[in-house]
C-alpha cells in the first residue's frame, strides 16, 4: 500500500506532466496558422516560449529539491518537503525532458549553429540529470553506494550552475524580468545551502 509522501510525490509528477502538456497546447491554438498552411514564424515563437517555461519550471522544482534538506537542517521544519524530495527531482527530470526536446526541435527549424561548449557542459547537465533520475531509488542507492551521494551532490549543484549562467546572462543582456527573478532565487538558494552547510560545520567543531 502506498505512503502518503508516495501518494503525494504521484500526484506531483502527474500534475507537472498535466502543465507540460496543456501549456504547448493552449499556445498552439492562441497563435493557429490558418489551416493547410504552416507559419515557421508563428512555430518558432512557441518552441521559443515552451524553452523558457520548460526552463523555468525545471528551475523551480530543482530549487525545491535543493532546498529540501538545508530548511530541515537550518530549522528541523520542512520534513515533508525532505520526504517529497525525490519526487520533485523526479518532476524537475520531467520537466528538462520536455526542455531538451524543444531544444532539439528549436535547433532542427532554426538550423542555429551550436558551439561545442554549448554542447559539451549543456550534454553533460541533461546526462547528470538522467543519471540521478534513474537513480533516484533504492536500488540505485544500494547498487551505487557512497557514489549515489557524490553523484547528486555534484548534479545538483551543476545544474543549478547551467541554470544560473543561462538566467544571469538573459537577465543582463536581454533584459528579462523572468531571468532577474530566477537569477535572485537561484542565489538565495545557494546562500541557504552555504548556511546549512556552514551551521552543520561549526556544530561538528563545538
Amino acid at each position: 500500500m502506498l505512503t502518503t509522501n508516495q501518494l503525494a510525490g504521484r500526484w506531483l509528477i502527474t500534475a507537472t506532466a498535466l502543465v507540460l502538456v496543456l501549456i504547448p497546447v493552449l499556445n498552439l491554438a492562441q497563435g493557429a496558422a490558418p489551416e493547410g498552411s504552416v507559419n515557421l514564424s508563428s512555430m518558432t515563437d512557441h518552441i521559443g516560449y515552451m524553452l523558457r517555461v520548460t526552463a523555468r519550471l525545471a528551475f523551480g522544482l530543482l530549487l525545491l529539491a535543493y532546498l529540501a534538506r538545508p530548511i530541515w537542517q537550518l530549522s528541523g521544519q520542512g520534513k515533508t518537503l525532505l520526504n517529497l524530495r525525490p519526487y520533485i527531482g523526479l518532476a524537475a527530470a520531467l520537466s528538462h525532458t520536455v526542455h531538451f526536446g524543444y531544444v532539439c526541435v528549436y535547433l532542427a527549424v532554426t538550423e542555429e549553429p551550436t558551439s561545442w561548449v554549448t554542447l559539451v557542459f549543456g550534454g553533460a547537465a541533461f546526462a547528470l540529470l538522467w543519471a540521478m533520475a534513474l537513480t533516484s531509488n533504492s536500488a540505485g542507492r544500494r547498487k551505487l553506494g557512497v557514489w549515489w551521494r557524490r553523484l547528486h551532490l555534484t548534479g545538483m549543484h551543476y545544474l543549478w550552475l547551467i541554470f544560473m549562467q543561462t538566467f544571469v546572462a538573459q537577465a543582463l543582456f536581454a533584459s528579462s524580468h523572468w531571468a532577474r527573478a530566477m537569477s535572485v532565487l537561484g542565489l538565495i538558494a545557494l546562500a541557504v545551502r552555504a548556511s546549512a552547510w556552514l551551521a552543520q560545520r561549526l556544530r561538528r567543531t563545538a
